[in-house]
C-alpha cells in the first residue's frame, strides 16, 4: 500500500510519526512545512514542502490546493492520511476528486472542541479517527483509536 501523510509541523506531524510501527513497511510520501526540525525527523523520506502559514491564510490555502493536484497525481497514493491542520483540507479535496481514500485523525489536544480542519475534513473522510471518547460527540461516525502521543 502506498501512503501519503499530510500534516502541519509540530504536534500534527508528531502524531503521524508516532504511527511508525504501522507505516514503516509501506511505500510513503509526506507533505508538510519545511522547517529544520521537520527536515531532521523526515530525513531520507520523500517529502513535498507545502506553503505556510496555513491557519486561516487563504492565499496559502489556494497555493496548497494548486500543489495538491500535481503532488497526488505524481505520487498516486492509495490513501491520504492527515492529523491536521489546515494543509489537510486542499489535499483532501483533491484526493476526493481523484478517488483516493482519505483518513483524518483529529488532534490529540482538542478534546472538548472540534478543530476547524477536522470539521471540514469530516465529510470528506473515508475513515475519521478520534483519540478521545469526548470527541465522538462532534464526530459520531468516527472511530476512537486511542491516544497517539
Amino acid at each position: 500500500m502506498k501512503l501519503m501523510f499530510v500534516a502541519s509541523a509540530g504536534g500534527h506531524l508528531a502524531q503521524l510519526v508516532a504511527l511508525e510501527s504501522w507505516w514503516e513497511n509501506n511505500a510513503r510520501s509526506w507533505v508538510t512545512f519545511r522547517r529544520p526540525e521537520v527536515e531532521a525527523v523526515l530525513e531520507g523520506e520523500d517529502v513535498t514542502w507545502c506553503h505556510f502559514p496555513t491557519t486561516r491564510n487563504l492565499p496559502n490555502a489556494f497555493r496548497n490546493l494548486l500543489l495538491a493536484w500535481p503532488t497526488l497525481k505524481k505520487n498516486r497514493p492509495d490513501v491520504v492520511i492527515s492529523a491536521g491542520a489546515a494543509v489537510s483540507v486542499p489535499f483532501f479535496i483533491v484526493a476526493r476528486l481523484l478517488g483516493i481514500k482519505t483518513v483524518y485523525i483529529e488532534c490529540f489536544d482538542r478534546i472538548t472542541m472540534p478543530t476547524l480542519s477536522g470539521r471540514i475534513c469530516y465529510p470528506m473522510s473515508d475513515l475519521f479517527c478520534v483519540q478521545w471518547d469526548e470527541q465522538l460527540a462532534y464526530y459520531p461516525e468516527a472511530v476512537n483509536i486511542g491516544q497517539l502521543l
